[in-house]
């Protein structure tokens, strides 16, 4: 992966909605999910919580294969999944 740092932009966060988490642009008046982001998995939840402590991006794959007890390749195609849903998203900002 070439990205070297990913930023949450402001207004965006993670809500349970119904049972299911789903990342909404709090500036949305009709208060919707995502188009293209439906509702994410206990991973994504994992990673979106991660980035919101400001965490690295080499460190999210040590933290994730740790936390889900996978091999560091399957938890970086796991995050890099994770990120291209959020770049698809417009809702971070990325350093390549």
């Amino acid at each position: 992966m070439k990205i070297k740092n990913v930023k949450l932009k402001p207004g965006f966060t993670l809500k349970e909605l119904g049972g299911e988490f789903c990342i909404f642009d709090e500036r949305d008046s009709q208060n919707g999910s995502l188009d293209g982001l439906p509702s994410v998995n206990e991973t994504c939840i994992f990673l979106w919580n991660s980035l919101e402590r400001g965490t690295d991006v080499t460190e999210l794959v040590s933290l994730l294969s740790e936390e889900k007890n996978i091999e560091e390749e399957e938890a970086q195609l796991e995050l890099e999944e994770f990120l291209a849903k959020l770049i698809h998203g417009n809702v971070v900002e990325i350093d390549e």
